[in-house]
């Protein structure tokens, strides 16, 4: 199940790629600092594959691994002057503002946590 649900996620941030290039292809004024954002949505959907490779393989430290990068993805924050939430692939987001402040909770990463857990739980049983 979890190496599945990861190459959804490698699948559906391919997906996201299409719509982050079209959006970067309208800038111009956009510098290195932005390209190399750019560059990042790609890394997360080969991190994805090849962790899911790897579980495929056996090795279930990678399970563990996994689990960890979605949990860090779960919640980020953005103010009007510095925002932060780490994505790797696919998200889908629900935002509560109070005030400036906006938090940031990713469902599918959520999801993701859920099922490499459950994954866990079941390789430490075997």
């Amino acid at each position: 199940m979890a190496i599945i649900a990861l190459i959804v996620s490698s699948f559906l941030g391919a997906l996201l790629l299409g719509s982050v290039y079209d959006f970067f292809s309208e800038k111009t004024d956009m510098g290195v600092l932005g390209w190399f954002f750019a560059f990042l949505v790609p890394l997360g959907v080969i991190i994805n594959l090849f962790v899911a490779y790897k579980i495929f393989r056996g090795s279930l430290r990678f399970i563990k691994f996994a689990f960890w990068i979605y949990v860090l993805q779960i919640i980020g924050f953005e103010t009007p002057h510095l925002g932060f939430s780490i994505t790797l692939g696919f998200s889908f987001n629900i935002t509560w503002s109070v005030y400036d402040v906006s938090i940031i909770f990713n469902l599918f990463a959520i999801l993701m946590s859920v099922i490499l857990y459950k994954a866990m739980c079941n390789a430490n049983e075997t």
